[in-house]
This record gives C-alpha cells, sequence and structure tokens, in this order.
C-alpha cells in the first residue's frame, strides 16, 4: 500500500496553491484578491482531482490557464460555455504520461449545431497500474500478522464520462453546463458519482472572463464517503499585439480547500506555429510547463512538457475540424431567407417578407445589417402592411419601401414614394411613410397635404410652391422645389421654366441659362422661354 500513498502525495503536487500573477485589468486583479484571501496550507486530497489536473496538451503547456480561453473541444473539460465559441464540428484527444506507470487520457467531440447551441461528449480516464497487493493472515490468538504473501497487482482507475453543452445568449456573454459521470476502481473497490458544472463566459474586447462552478451538483453511489468538492473557478485572458500573444491567469478555490493558481500565455510567431509556457505554484514553484502548436486549417497538432520534482511529464494532443462552420451554415440560412423576404418584398407581401427575415435574424443574430433591415421593414409595415398589385400607385410604393429597406438610398427612396403619392394624394398612411423617410433623409422640406382644388397632386402643389416662392423672393425655396418635381419628371417643362427664373433673379446667369435651353430642347416651340434667352443675349 505504499505505493498508493506514493501516488496520492503526487498527486497533491500537481495541484498545489499557486500564488496571484497581477495584470492591469479587473478579472485579473480579482483571482489575485481571492488568492492573498486564502489560506496558504495545500487543499489535501480531493475526491475526483484528476478532474482539475487539466487536459488538452495545448491548455497543459500554458499552466492549465486555461478557463478564460476554453476555444476548443477541450471546452467541455474546462468552461463548456466555451464551447459556444466553436464555428466547425471538432475532435480532440490527448495522451499523456505523467510519472510512475500513470497516464492521462482525453478526447472529446463537440457538435455545434444550426440553432447556435454546441454539443460535447468527452472521456477523461487517469489509470495506474503496477501496485503490488498483498495477502496478510492474522493470528487467531495473538491478532498479529502470522504470514505475508505476494497477491499480484492491482491497478487505480478514474474515469469521468461526460456530455456538454453552451450557447450565446447575448452577443457577449456565453453560458455552458456539463453532466459528469464519475467512477473509481481500485482493486476491488469501486463507487460513482454524477456531478454538474456550470460555466460562463463574458467578452469585453480582447479581454474574457470566464466564472464558474464545478461540481455544483453531484449524487455518490457505491462504496464511498467521499464527496465530491464544489470548486469555484475564475478564468482570465488578455490578448494582446494583435491576438499573437495571450496571457492567462486562473483561479480555482474548492469550498473545503485552498486556493490554487495558474499562469500561462502563448504566443504565435506565425500563423501555424505557437510557443507557449505556464506555472503552477507560485512563488514555490510546483511545475512547470512549456510546449509548442502546430496549426492547420483542419489539424492542430500539439505538445507540452510538465517539469516537476518527479522529472518530467510530456503530454501530446492532436484536434481534427471538420464539416461546414457554424458561420457558413447561418450565412447560407441568412441569404437563402432575405432571399425569400425580397422576393415577398417585391410583390408588395410586407408581412412576409418580415417573416422571412425574422427568420434570417433567428438564423444569425448577431447580423447588424439583417437587424437593420428588419428594423426598417417593421417602419414599413406599421404605416402600410402591403402594397401589391401591378397599378404604378402600387409599383412605386414597393419601390419606395425597398430602397428604404436597404437603406443605401433614401433619396431614391424619397422620391418613388412621391411619385406614388402624387398618383394617390388622399393616402393618409403614405403620406406619413414619406414624411418619416423624409426626415430620416434629411429632407429640408417635408410633403404635405395637398392644399389646392380637389384635382391637385403632389407635384402640382410643388409647381405651386415654387412659383409662389419665387413671387416671395425666396428664390433658393423655388429652386429646391423645381428640382423636387425634376426628380420625378426630369421633362416638366414648367419646374425648369420656374427654377430658370430662381436662377436669372439671383443673378446666376450662366445656371439660368442652362436650364432654360434644357428646357427648349424639350419644348421648341416655347416662346416664353425663347424669349427669357433672347434677354439674356
Amino acid at each position: 500500500m505504499a505505493r498508493i500513498y506514493k501516488w496520492a502525495s503526487v498527486s497533491q503536487r500537481v495541484s498545489a496553491p499557486v500564488a496571484a500573477f497581477l495584470l492591469a485589468a479587473m478579472g485579473f486583479v480579482f483571482s489575485a484578491a481571492l488568492c492573498t484571501a486564502a489560506r496558504a496550507a495545500e487543499s489535501g486530497g480531493q475526491p475526483g482531482a484528476f478532474l482539475s489536473y487539466g487536459v488538452g496538451a495545448r491548455a497543459l503547456a500554458m499552466g492549465g490557464a486555461y478557463y478564460g480561453i476554453s476555444d476548443d473541444a477541450s471546452a467541455a473539460y474546462w468552461n463548456p460555455s466555451g464551447l459556444a465559441q466553436l464555428q466547425r464540428k471538432e475532435f480532440t484527444t490527448m495522451q499523456a504520461t505523467l510519472f510512475a506507470q500513470t497516464k492521462l487520457t482525453y478526447f472529446s467531440f463537440a457538435y455545434p449545431t444550426k440553432k447556435g447551441s454546441t454539443f460535447a461528449l468527452s472521456m477523461t480516464q487517469l489509470a495506474a497500474t503496477g501496485f503490488e497487493q498483498v495477502d496478510v493472515d492474522y493470528s487467531p490468538t495473538t491478532g498479529e500478522p502470522s504470514a505475508v504473501k505476494a497477491g499480484g497487482s492491482f491497478a487505480d482507475q478514474q474515469q469521468a464520462m461526460g456530455f456538454a453543452w453552451a450557447k450565446n445568449v447575448t452577443e457577449t456573454v456565453a453560458f455552458g453546463m456539463s453532466a459528469k459521470q464519475v467512477t473509481r476502481k481500485l482493486g476491488g473497490a469501486s463507487d460513482s458519482f454524477r456531478t454538474l458544472d456550470l460555466g460562463t463566459m463574458k467578452g469585453m474586447g480582447p479581454y474574457r472572463l470566464g466564472l464558474g462552478l464545478q461540481n455544483v451538483f453531484h449524487q455518490k453511489t457505491g462504496d464511498t464517503d467521499d464527496k465530491l468538492p464544489v470548486i469555484i473557478k475564475v478564468g482570465n485572458s488578455l490578448r494582446l499585439f494583435k491576438e499573437r500573444l495571450t496571457l492567462a491567469l486562473d483561479g480555482n478555490k474548492p469550498l473545503t480547500g485552498a486556493m490554487e493558481m495558474r499562469f500561462g500565455g502563448e504566443y504565435w510567431l506565425a500563423r501555424w506555429f505557437a510557443f507557449r509556457f505556464g506555472l503552477m505554484g507560485l512563488p514555490e514553484i510546483q511545475e512547470t510547463d512549456f510546449g509548442f502548436g502546430l496549426n492547420f486549417r483542419s489539424f492542430s497538432l500539439d505538445m507540452a512538457q510538465g517539469l516537476h520534482d518527479l522529472g518530467s511529464s510530456t503530454r501530446m494532443s492532436a484536434t481534427f475540424r471538420f464539416g461546414q462552420s457554424k458561420g457558413d451554415r447561418s450565412t447560407a440560412q441568412v441569404r437563402n431567407f432575405m432571399k425569400q423576404g425580397m422576393e415577398a418584398f417585391q410583390d408588395g407581401n410586407f408581412a412576409l417578407a418580415a417573416q422571412k427575415f425574422n427568420q434570417a435574424l433567428d438564423a444569425q443574430p448577431d447580423n447588424k445589417q439583417v437587424q437593420a433591415m428588419l428594423a426598417r421593414l417593421m417602419t414599413v409595415t406599421g404605416f402600410v402592411p402591403q402594397a401589391m398589385g401591378g397599378e404604378e400607385f402600387q409599383t412605386f410604393v414597393r419601390r419606395g419601401a425597398i430602397s428604404y429597406v436597404d437603406g443605401r438610398d433614401l433619396r431614391s427612396s424619397v422620391n418613388a414614394l412621391r411619385y406614388a403619392f402624387n398618383k394617390n394624394p388622399k393616402d393618409e398612411k403614405l403620406l406619413g411613410l414619406l414624411n418619416m423617410v423624409e426626415k430620416e433623409a434629411g429632407v429640408a422640406e417635408m410633403t404635405r397635404r395637398m392644399e389646392g382644388p380637389e384635382q391637385f397632386t403632389w407635384v402640382d402643389q410643388k409647381i405651386y410652391d415654387a412659383r409662389q416662392s419665387v413671387y416671395d423672393g425666396k428664390y433658393d425655396a423655388a429652386v429646391r422645389r423645381s428640382q423636387d418635381v425634376l426628380d420625378l419628371e426630369p421633362n416638366n417643362v414648367t419646374a425648369l421654366e420656374i427654377m430658370g427664373s430662381a436662377f436669372y433673379l439671383m443673378e446666376q446667369k450662366d445656371k439660368a441659362m442652362a436650364v432654360w435651353k434644357r428646357a427648349l430642347e424639350i419644348d421648341p416651340s416655347n416662346r416664353a422661354i425663347r424669349e427669357f434667352l433672347q434677354g439674356i443675349k
């Protein structure tokens, strides 16, 4: 049994307390404060300690400071909320030789879904073999050992099967959970636990903060009185120099033990090669880690080397990425829904278009363009629910609405809606939509309800207002109102005539001559314009 106790003491070393490493970020300071507050003594052996050591050569090369990073399939082990960052299906596996016939094996498969959730199935196994078993006979009279015989060997095996889920709950916050079945076998004894981990991650530019609880719930069965400790986890990561350098600091605090701190870093020397380093146990360093990573489009190979009192430990892991990325899938869905929405829009079925735009937003909730277009579309439907039909009035309503929702040319939207209003000047809802678009487009003069005779159109009103502006000496207003008419009817000779007169009275004779010449080209028989031109000459 001496060997068993020796192995337990090693388990304590690899989870020894770590002092604080201070960075100029709130989470780093918070973790350091927790470390200072925690008692400096070691925690002692904790049930399920193999679930706190770490997996993945990338993470272990960084000293296990990975809770605030967790951006690959191994997030199922570290911080389940990190799974929400995955874009493609991933499979990762690790084989680590630790010490004295002890091996740590890990695999995880993560699957991002079309709905935005990510699921993962994982297995962590720690196996130590070669323990010597002895059989002892006791004297029935004295109770003392009378004979000791070799009984072969036995192994210590601990394993956890996990199922994890994660999803982005906002643009910058992710939440995840991991349910695990933990089994332990030592010689002829065995026990098992069911446990649940919770994790969150908040992104703030180059800084990420991870918070969570390990073993927040557990249920035990078998030959045991052990209880898995509830562990508070805090992880910080900071990306610098265009994300080439990442620094991380983690704090793990069992409710019944001391704080454990880990610090690590990663620097990408090239897009395909990274160097990593980490420390466990400051200021009394218990383990120093370093390693490297090779990263390709669909495959990563990582190596970590740990140096501790018993020598060194080598860990190797490989990660495979395959399938269409979550971003590509959602982009394709968005493109398809937007196409259907625009087709409904062009038919004048604004309600169906809004439904398709909403489906596009469900497929990619953080798509700013879809958000803006949907908001504009809902504004349109508030005034004009539909504009179906082949009449000229309905055609221009659709054209104006499409230009407005597209958002790139509000002036075209104003002109199309003005033309529609010119055809149907009694439509109060259309006037409301037109005024709203005019305001957003920064139009100086809003369209108003017709004030002239019953048969007045919008163009008639603008011509009347432009002519009245000339009489009132408001020549700039006359030019602007004439231009509004020309935007809809480029060949309106009356508008050209009024504009030319306004320019002439503003002593801009060159502009007046250019406008009148254009009017004369359209209507060569216009005697008044011809006389104006001859008068200038």
